[in-house]
């Protein structure tokens, strides 16, 4: 059987969705909430003409990161592992619980993955984790990983979930790790982001961003479960576009003309400063980090090419993904 873990958020309904597609038979797929369960139903139902014979032979099994109790019982009868689960956010006020879900989490995998002799684990990790140098133009999988350099709480706490997966590796655990840009798709974070922000999506910052198609991902992620490729970490970044051209590709879509307007790193910097002041007073939890203010401000790009030399791939256009979002129906 496979574990899929995550399998109501965003890359693991859709990885779920393309195994069933592949009608690949014995998934196991973890869920927390039945709400989210109910929505693959429906996303099932609304994909293929058999939707629910297919949804209804996948074993659900309800499981939670911080929970090794669920997770052991979830890896009853397991002999591979797509481990999508993971908390996002750049929040400094949830750096604690980042830790105990995407490091301690991970680290509970990597025990059952071992003590279950698992054949192989497919790690979803992020770009956040790469490492990066001052003035480095370019960053991929071997860029040197530096702790003077300061990172955002999301980033450490992906960057010790992977040292967790190398740690099982070197313990005779077969191990692949994918590190996507910003993905897109349908129901994508990126994408809920521009229906909630959809009048004020004329600001943008200068930095430079990564981002790939959704499906590239959970493609990439399933030729290495079937591949003998161990023991390696891909980037996944179709392409790098500034945070202008970004915006006015969107705005282009949703057929507006905006003016668009720069921010600058004062505001975000005074922002950071208020924000500090009032959590020492106690009237708010901080989110901004300086961190997090360096990197929409960074104007250094990820390279996703290591992946072509694996294996037989070609990248979705991220200007093709856009289209494919609808986002003129916004």
């Amino acid at each position: 059987m496979i574990l899929v873990t995550g399998a109501t958020g965003f890359i693991g309904s859709n990885l779920l969705y393309k195994l069933a597609k592949y009608n690949v038979c014995n998934i196991v797929a973890t869920y927390r909430y039945k709400a989210n369960k109910d929505k693959i139903a429906a996303l099932f139902r609304s994909k293929f003409p058999d939707g629910n014979l297919k949804f209804e032979r996948i074993i659900w099994r309800k499981a939670e990161l911080r929970d090794l109790p669920s997770l052991t019982e979830a890896f009853e009868g397991v002999k591979k592992v797509y481990h999508c689960a993971a908390f996002i956010s750049f929040a400094f006020s949830d750096r604690q619980k980042l830790y105990e879900i995407n490091q301690k989490g991970t680290s509970y995998m990597v025990d059952l993955c071992l003590k279950n002799k698992i054949e192989k684990l497919v790690y979803v990790s992020s770009i956040a984790s790469l490492g990066s140098e001052e003035n480095e133009t370019t960053v991929d999988e071997n860029s040197t990983w530096d702790n003077n350099i300061d990172k955002t709480p999301y980033g450490y706490s992906k960057y010790g979930a992977e040292m967790e997966v190398w740690r099982g590796s070197q313990e005779g655990l077969d191990i692949a790790i994918v590190n996507p840009g910003i993905v897109l798709g349908p129901g994508s974070p990126m994408e809920k982001k521009i229906k909630s922000m959809k009048n004020w999506f004329r600001f943008y910052t200068p930095g430079i961003s990564g981002y790939v198609w959704v499906e590239d991902v959970t493609t990439i992620m399933i030729k290495l479960m079937d591949s003998g490729i161990k023991s390696e970490r891909f980037a996944l970044v179709a392409e790098n576009w500034s945070g202008k051209s970004m915006i006015l590709a969107l705005l282009k879509a949703q057929k507006k003309n905006y003016t668009v307007i720069k921010m600058s790193k004062v505001f975000f910097y005074t922002f950071w400063f208020v924000e500090y002041l009032l959590e020492i007073i106690g009237l708010r939890k901080r989110f901004f980090t300086k961190a997090l203010i360096k990197i929409i401000f960074n104007d250094t790009k990820i390279s996703g090419e290591k992946i072509k030399s694996y294996i037989d791939f070609k990248y979705t256009p991220i200007g093709l993904s856009l289209k494919k979002l609808n986002l003129d129906k916004i």
